[in-house]
């Protein structure tokens, strides 16, 4: 039974490593012009803010090789049921509960071993077990779901009737059999899973690898100059190696499609959303749909480029200019302890039991969270959360600063990692602990602009509140439009790869101008902006997880108008369908739980409209 471990994305393309580098050199200049530094973590608490991997995970990297044992021990009584798991009702739950037990423990050592090569990306020791534990267990399991999938519903009613305890997996059963058509023979299955690491996984270390080892160019202008060059020296430097990307996104598609067309799949895009209940034909129309809207992106584009034209003086505005703060008004800056208390306030309308594992997780001295700068550390613009029913969840970000952004990656991955809190003290199931990512997303990025909601209304400042303002559409306000284009750029890849039309890395950055100049006005203006398919990270390290972006900030947008408009009787259903796991189709939580209707025309057009009040808000405010 295969298992998926999400790497979550924070931060769009074109919040990348030279904006992250211009903010550290502005960082720098503003220190200066203060008596005393700035301290994001002050030094002396630096050692609480490290996972405590004893607490957490294992005591050593020896003590997590010995415990693989046990993992490997509910693997082998797993296997001893092969051939047999249909023959009664005892062996279809025994088979059931051994499988959510080797979930949980294989959970365990992943984020151990993810995390650790997080810390230190050459550890290659660390991500290299992990794939071999995640093959072997995708190897040793295949064969249930090949037994499930045999079953009739006469024979699986009558062993629901036989053992009641049999109907709580009743739903992950019918999740496994719905993949009849795409399953292969049982021995092709192993093969293929035992394979996978030399298939598809390779190519998101490599890419890893090569985006770790790019060197960061130092502009050495002043002023707005010193912008230009950044922007300008992180693409030489990154397009320096630009066959090589190509070359490892090509053959990932071809792979990926490849093994897709095995399963009896059109295309891998078509594999990927059948997961998520979605058919290729509703994400392209929802593309579609976007790139008609988009015209509200650029008209807010075009807002911010004529306010910093306004204020500075500019006779043209770039792409570089868009970010830089007024004369005199420095970027706020927040403490981990600032951090934390602001969250923790914003959040607090969801209720006590959200506010109690948000503490928790954030409360340096439970060592859950590992975010000091340091060599080596996973990149990525944001942070990932990682755990499991049963495991406690960490956070990880290669370094917390003290910027918006830190902030704003915090709340956003601590929503993740509460979810799994909450699904784990309501005792759900590992089987319906993992369901449609953008249901994930689309809590995450709720918490999102409840942050800024929080932020923009005890703010007296009136260019603070601007600024609060325009972090709403940099942030994830905007996300459904800045992440269409890499969802339609993915899309295109693969298309053009299964056709011929893509070969390299010249064939790439055609198709992405193309793309991307249907949904902004930076395409047609900076020509280095062609080569964005580069910096789509989840195109290499979770392929067509992108999209749970779209359908995620489409969600938070919708639930963010139903707590604005009622936030008292908003918070319970929501927690309650946070808690309850992923025991239903996804349509059908989201009615139950919350009357919203995916199906439901209005819930994009409802969006833009809360984005055109936003977007005249900022316009007013420009004016003030």
């Amino acid at each position: 039974m295969n298992t998926s471990f999400i790497l979550r994305r924070n931060g769009s393309a074109l919040i990348k490593k030279w904006l992250a580098t211009l903010a550290v050199f502005s960082m720098m200049q503003w220190a200066g012009l203060s008596q005393t530094a700035f301290e994001a973590i002050p030094k002396q608490n630096m050692g609480m803010y490290h996972v405590d991997f004893a607490r957490h995970f294992f005591a050593s990297p020896e003590a997590e090789k010995a415990e693989r044992a046990a993992l490997y021990a509910s693997l082998k009584q797993l296997e001893s049921l092969k051939g047999r798991v249909a023959a009664s009702a005892d062996n279809l739950l025994n088979a059931m509960q051994l499988n959510g037990n080797i979930q949980v423990l294989l959970h365990r050592h992943h984020s151990y071993l993810y995390l650790r090569h997080a810390i230190n990306t050459n550890d290659d020791a660390s991500i290299n077990d992990d794939f071999k534990l995640n093959s072997e267990v995708n190897s040793g399991t295949a064969f249930l779901r090949q037994e499930v999938i045999q079953l009739d519903d006469r024979s699986l009613a009558d062993f629901a009737a036989q053992k009641p305890a049999l109907k709580a997996y009743l739903f992950a059963i019918d999740g496994i059999r719905r993949h009849r058509p795409f399953v292969l023979s049982q021995q092709e299955e192993e093969i293929l899973d035992t394979t996978a690491p030399f298939n598809t996984m390779w190519q998101a270390e490599l890419y890893d690898k090569i985006s770790a080892n790019t060197p960061i160019i130092p502009p050495k202008s002043q002023g707005r100059d010193r912008r230009e060059e950044a922007f300008k020296n992180d693409y030489a430097a990154t397009g320096a190696q630009r066959d090589i990307y190509a070359f490892i996104l090509t053959h990932l598609a071809s792979a990926r499609d490849k093994l897709a067309t095995l399963h009896h799949f059109p295309d891998a895009p078509t594999e990927a959303y059948f997961e998520s209940y979605w058919a290729r034909a509703e994400v392209d129309n929802l593309l579609e749909q976007l790139a008609k809207q988009a015209d509200l992106y650029k008209r807010y584009q075009l807002l911010r480029a004529d306010h910093v034209k306004k204020v500075f003086g500019f006779d043209t505005v770039n792409l570089w200019d868009i970010n830089v703060n007024p004369p005199g008004m420095p970027p706020p800056r927040f403490t981990i302890d600032e951090a934390s208390r602001i969250i923790r306030e914003a959040l607090s309308p969801l209720g006590p039991d959200y506010g109690r594992e948000l503490a928790a997780l954030l409360d340096p001295a439970n060592g859950r969270m590992d975010i000091v700068p340091g060599d080596h550390r996973k990149g990525g613009g944001g942070g990932f959360s990682l755990g499991f029913i049963g495991t406690d969840s960490v956070f990880f970000t290669q370094g917390f600063y003290g910027r918006y952004n830190d902030v704003r990656a915090l709340a956003h991955e601590s929503t993740h990692a509460v979810q799994r809190q909450l699904m784990t003290d309501n005792n759900v199931l590992p089987d319906y602990a993992e369901g449609p990512h953008y249901l994930f997303e689309g809590f995450a990025i709720f918490s999102e602009f409840l942050l800024l909601d929080y932020l923009y209304t005890h703010e007296t400042d009136p260019s603070l509140k601007q600024y609060y303002l325009e972090q709403f559409f940099d942030g994830k306000g905007m996300e459904m439009f800045r992440v269409a284009p890499e969802v339609a750029v993915e899309h295109a890849v693969y298309d053009g790869v299964r056709k011929g039309s893509v070969k390299g890395a010249d064939d790439l950055d055609s198709l992405t101008k193309k793309i991307y100049s249907r949904y902004s006005i930076w395409p047609e203006r900076h020509d280095e902006l062609k080569a964005e398919w580069i910096y789509i990270p989840l195109m290499y390290d979770d392929p067509f997880y992108d999209i749970n972006y779209v359908y995620g900030s489409l969600l938070a947008l919708k639930m963010f108008e139903l707590y604005k408009s009622d936030p008292k009787h908003f918070a319970p259903p929501y927690i309650a369908l946070m808690k309850n796991g992923f025991t239903a189709p996804p349509e059908e939580l989201l009615k139950h739980y919350l009357n919203i209707d995916l199906q439901d025309p209005a819930l994009l057009s409802g969006a833009t409209k809360i984005l055109k009040d936003k977007v005249d808000l900022l316009e007013q405010s420009y004016k003030e």
